[in-house]
This record gives C-alpha cells, sequence and structure tokens, in this order.
C-alpha cells in the first residue's frame, strides 16, 4: 500500500486518493508506455492506422466490461473482488495470478526500456545496471505514494506532449512525411488489417488497461470513473494512431514493418539545413518517460494486490517491496536472451497464452458471474 510519513503518531498511514485529471493522465501515459517503444499494427503495412482503430474500439469493449465490474462489485479493487465472484479460495489464487502477471509485464517493459538504451546510447553498460536505475525509481516511487506518482505524472506529462510536438513540427518542417508510403488503403484486403489488430493492438496496449482496476477505487470522484477513462484511452489511442502514421509516412511501410525502434529511426532523419538534426533525445525522452510510468502502475497493482491478498502487516511491507523489486529486475534480465527473442516472445506468444485469458476471457466470465449475483442481490432487497 501507499505509504506516508505521520511525524505525530511516527508511523505510517495511507493515503490513495487522486482527481480525474490526475487518472487522466495516468491511463494516458501508461497507454503511450512501451507502445510507442516497438509500433502498434505495423504488420498491416500502410494500413496500420486502421488496424489500430480497430483494437481501439475492441479496447473500448474491454475496458466497459472492466467498468461494470468495478460498480458491480462496491467499487473494490480487482485482487477484492475475484473473492466475492469466484469464492475464497478460488478468487484468492486467481488474484495472485494476476498480481503475479502485472509484475512480469512490467518486467517485460523496462526489458524494452534497457534494450532501447543499451542499443541506442549505452551499448557498454551491462543491462542490469541500466534496469537496476529504473527498479529503484520505480520502487521508491511507490514507496512515497499514489498521489505522489499522480503530481509527477501530471508534469511529465506535459514535457512528453512537447516533445512529441516538435518531433512532429520538426518532420514536417523537413518535410520527411510521405503520402505515397500510406497508399493504397486495403492493398491486401482486411485480412491483414484483422491480424494485426487481433490480438496483438487488442491486447498491447488498450487490454493492458485492466490494470488500473487496482487504481479506480482511489478516485476521489468515483462517479468520473468511465468519463474519464474512456476519454483518455480515446485520446490515447488517436495519438498513438496519429504518430504511428507519421512514422510510417516517413520510413515507408517495408522499412517501419522491421525497424526495432521505429520512433528512434523516423526521428534521425531530420536534418534541416544541416543544422537541426540529431534529435535523438526527443525520441529518448519520450520512451523513458512512458515506459517509467507504464511500470510504475504495472507495479503498483501488481503489489497492492499482494498486499491485499496476504494482508500484509506495516512492519513486513518493506520486505515485500525488496523481494518484488529484486523479482522485478530479475525477470527484466532473464525473460529473453536478446532483444529478438524478446520481440518475439512479447509479440506472438505473450498476446495468445497471457493477454486473451486474463484480458478478456476471464473478465467476461467474471461479468457474466457478476452481473447474475448482481441481479439476484437485487432482487432480494
Amino acid at each position: 500500500m501507499f505509504f506516508k510519513n505521520d511525524v505525530k503518531k511516527g508511523c505510517y498511514i495511507n493515503t490513495y486518493k487522486i482527481s480525474s485529471k490526475q487518472l487522466f493522465i495516468l491511463i494516458f501515459l501508461f497507454e503511450i508506455g512501451s507502445s510507442i517503444v516497438v509500433g502498434l499494427g505495423f504488420s498491416a503495412k500502410q494500413d496500420a492506422w486502421l488496424a489500430i482503430l480497430l483494437a481501439l474500439i475492441g479496447g473500448i469493449i474491454l475496458f466497459i466490461i472492466y467498468f461494470l465490474l468495478f460498480k458491480q462489485n462496491a467499487n473494490k479493487t480487482l485482487s477484492e473482488y475475484l473473492e466475492d465472484i469466484l469464492g475464497k479460495y478460488i478468487g484468492k489464487v486467481v488474484a495472485v495470478f494476476y498480481s503475479l502477471y502485472f509484475l512480469y509485464i512490467a518486467g517485460r517493459v523496462l526489458r524494452d526500456f534497457g534494450d532501447l538504451i543499451i542499443t541506442t546510447a549505452l551499448d557498454n553498460t551491462p543491462l542490469v545496471i541500466v534496469n537496476l536505475v529504473i527498479v529503484l525509481l520505480v520502487m521508491y516511487s511507490y514507496y512515497l505514494g499514489l498521489e505522489v506518482i499522480a503530481r509527477a505524472a501530471s508534469i511529465f506529462s506535459i514535457i512528453l506532449l512537447l516533445l512529441a510536438l516538435f518531433f512532429f513540427i520538426f518532420a514536417f518542417i523537413d518535410q520527411l512525411p510521405k503520402v505515397e508510403n500510406l497508399l493504397p488503403v486495403l492493398e491486401k484486403g482486411w485480412e491483414p488489417v484483422l491480424k494485426a489488430a487481433f490480438p496483438l493492438t487488442l491486447t498491447f496496449p488498450f487490454g493492458e488497461i485492466i490494470v488500473f482496476t487496482m487504481i479506480f477505487p482511489f478516485l476521489n470522484r468515483q462517479d468520473q470513473v468511465f468519463k474519464v477513462g474512456l476519454a483518455s484511452l480515446i485520446f490515447s489511442g488517436t495519438l498513438l494512431m496519429l504518430t504511428m502514421t507519421v512514422i510510417l509516412s516517413i520510413l515507408g511501410p517495408t522499412v517501419g514493418g522491421t525497424a526495432q525502434f521505429p520512433l528512434m529511426d523516423a526521428i534521425e532523419k531530420v536534418n534541416i539545413a544541416n543544422f537541426i538534426q540529431r534529435l535523438d533525445p526527443i525520441a529518448l525522452g519520450i520512451l523513458i518517460i512512458g515506459i517509467y510510468f507504464k511500470t510504475t502502475i504495472f507495479y503498483f497493482g501488481a503489489l497492492y494486490g499482494l498486499e491485499k491478498i496476504f494482508k500484509i502487516k506495516k512492519q513486513k511491507r518493506i520486505y515485500l517491496l525488496v523481494i518484488t523489486g529484486a523479482g522485478l529486475l530479475a525477470s527484466s534480465i532473464f525473460m529473453a536472451e536478446g532483444l529478438t527473442e524478446h520481440l518475439r516472445i512479447g509479440l506472438e506468444i505473450v498476446p495468445l497464452y497471457l493477454h486473451i485469458p486474463l484480458q478478456v476471457c476471464i473478465p467476461v466470465i467474471l461479468i457474466v458471474l457478476s452481473t447474475f449475483k448482481y441481479k439476484m442481490k437485487l432482487k432480494s432487497t
């Protein structure tokens, strides 16, 4: 849980209230996250924008399911209402699995960060050192509390948007985007678009918003959860669709589809009068901000869930923090031998065997059971 030092009592008290604006920003930074690192929908070539649009529509449907579960279960977190719906023992097991899932995905996002930094900037630095810096920062952020994380997000979201604006401005001044790289539309029909949208782009990043079922109860105005969450999801998806379209118009569908870090490749092409060039820091700034907040939010979902499940006492929470932090670092290092294997697992295996069951299948089962119990409860009253 989040802590705040209470000087008078000499102990820690719980604080976890955020505003509607802060929830909007957290969802926005989370959705941008690592999505902008590896690109979205590029397997659909020049129709990537259409694949992202379809996946966004699917993501909205998933968000509605997550919201209904939240409202039907007394505004509790996912870890709490799993036991209410599935029973004490089965619900606890599933809740633990979700916490481990959030921790594992946090490790995958952290690995994205490490590989990016090593590939583009610190090629002689060990991966463990690069990732350790972010792990320590994420652990300290959790210790400070959700309110601190949310306030930091409000500041860094402005920086991220300014950096993104600079990218668009410089790219268009240099006349890098080419409309012909986006044509013809639906050259090979709908099949490549649907394959790019489902399940990969649906589950990454839109379905990953399931982690916010661990944050919704902390909104100070819970009647705003649906309105704010939906607005942020649509805004994030639209910005991602626009960004991927610009990147593809610069790199072309062939190069863009094979690039490991397409945003970096696109921004490296900016060269205005041999004066404005070498703009890698803009892309790095965007990527680091997004990845940090996405890792932090997943880590929060994992750690807060474990605290709730096992009713961790105040004195032992620091041990859980250290253990999960070490687990996060270890998973980010040992989950794959190299970047190629890491991307293959993340783009081919994880969506089918983790994302689909935990983001789609189980929530659909839960909403059916929850709706039935909810209606029965209404009838009994």
